[in-house]
């Protein structure tokens, strides 16, 4: 009995030293986290918390781990190759986003172990690695199946955002200057800020955050979203079909001052100067993507040739099968001059003199119609109705898991915008 006793006793007081132990690595690792470099100008930073997000669905891991044996294609086995490649893998990582492209995102990382950090590359990247500079082990990696890397025996900088055409020196111009390192803990806000949040993002002006918790087939988001100036209580919005074939749904009444991001991208994408973008457009905007085709006619010239073999010129009519999209805006006529024709696809346009549609089906409705809302921004989408021709890699995936996306907003003070969001998703 006496022995039965002191065996108890032992499993209790080593499940107690465990329990301690485990405590004590979990605390000192996400401490240690704050110590990950990030740009002293940074716009903005995205927080995942791996510790937390690997304690919270723990039930899933060992699930995960099982259908992995059945399944040598898992993405566990990616995971694998990540943590024996030479590299930290802290309780949380931090991406850092600059101002002149708040899309885009970086983050700083240590090289724990060369000699594994080379073979992974040469595993994985051989035919994309380039020597920027062979004193310092310094190289470049642009690998499609990789996020866009430069590093050094010592760290690695790496890239993730939409292709750019001086994106390689743009990380260069982040290495080369370590004096604008800082460590995350120092940053303004964040250095007092403690979450178990598995993802945060925040602005570094404390403008907006927002929050994302992932569980089995789910994500919750929540956040705010400061304005620089008052917001009406209520909006005029497009009267909109949600069909059963609704791939993108997209609204706001918000003024493209209110919104940098969005109106930065704008400007890319349309080739308009964001100051004459704000000038002219009147704080409406939306985009309506279906799972619906209509057929666009091009007339392209061809060459044939003649029975003496002179070349001749040849025009043909060509119908191509495009997805039906829409998108209002509420702006005046210089606005509707300067609005693309095409992007990806021709756009028909048609206007007054306060609203403005583009659209690749020719019978889109116009005049709209606008019901008042209090919805300031919305955004939904359901990959589920992934248009057919949208087959690349990443829609292919999405569309796989029947991903679904759904935020609403409210006003929660006229000048604080209230955000809340659920993505739902399925295994494949």
């Amino acid at each position: 009995m006496t022995l039965i006793k002191k065996t108890l006793q032992f499993i209790i007081l080593s499940v107690l030293v465990m329990g301690i132990a485990l405590v004590t690595l979990y605390v000192y690792r996400k401490s240690r986290a704050y110590n990950q470099y990030v740009h002293r100008d940074s716009h903005a930073v995205v927080s995942i918390a791996l510790d937390d997000l690997l304690l919270d669905n723990i039930d899933q891991l060992f699930e995960r781990r099982t259908l992995a044996t059945a399944n040598q294609k898992s993405p566990l086995s990616v995971v694998k190759n990540w943590l024996e490649a030479g590299v930290s893998i802290p309780a949380q990582i931090h991406f850092f986003s600059l101002r002149e492209n708040p899309l885009t995102f970086y983050t700083i990382q240590r090289i724990e172990n060369i000699g594994k950090w080379e073979a992974f590359l040469q595993e994985y990247a051989a035919d994309y690695i380039q020597t920027v500079d062979s004193s310092e082990r310094l190289t470049l990696v642009q690998s499609p199946s990789l996020p866009t890397i430069l590093s050094n025996e010592h760290y690695a900088l790496f890239r993730i955002g939409l292709p750019e055409k001086d994106s390689e020196e743009k990380m260069k111009a982040i290495w080369s200057i370590e004096n604008d390192w800082v460590y995350v803990r120092n940053l303004p806000l964040l250095s007092t800020e403690k979450t178990n949040t598995h993802i945060t993002y925040r602005d570094i002006d404390g403008k907006s955050q927002l929050l994302a918790n992932l569980s089995k087939n789910h994500i919750t988001l929540a956040g705010e979203w400061e304005f620089n100036a008052e917001h009406p209580s209520s909006g005029q919005v497009r009267k909109l079909k949600r069909d059963a074939d609704l791939f993108f749904l997209f609204w706001s009444t918000l003024s493209l001052e209110q919104m940098p991001t969005f109106t930065k991208y704008i400007s890319v994408l349309s080739d308009i100067e964001e100051t004459i973008l704000k000038d002219n457009s009147y704080g409406y905007t939306d985009l309506v993507i279906r799972n619906r085709t209509t057929t666009q006619k091009d007339t392209i010239v061809v060459y044939d040739y003649d029975e003496d073999f002179n070349s001749i010129e040849k025009k043909e009519v060509q119908e191509t099968s495009v997805p039906v999209i829409e998108s209002v805006w509420k702006g005046n006529v210089p606005l509707a001059s300067l609005l693309p024709d095409k992007v990806f696809y021709k756009l028909n346009k048609t206007h007054t003199d306060t609203v403005i549609l583009l659209s690749t089906d020719k019978r889109g409705e116009f005049p709209p119609t606008f019901v008042a809302t209090a919805i300031p921004f919305h955004i939904q989408v359901d990959f589920s109705n992934t248009p057919d021709s949208w087959n690349g890699q990443i829609f292919t995936w999405l569309h796989q898991r029947a991903v679904r996306v759904n935020i609403e907003t409210s006003l929660k003070d006229n000048k604080t915008l209230k955000i809340n969001g659920d993505i739902y998703y399925k295994e494949k």
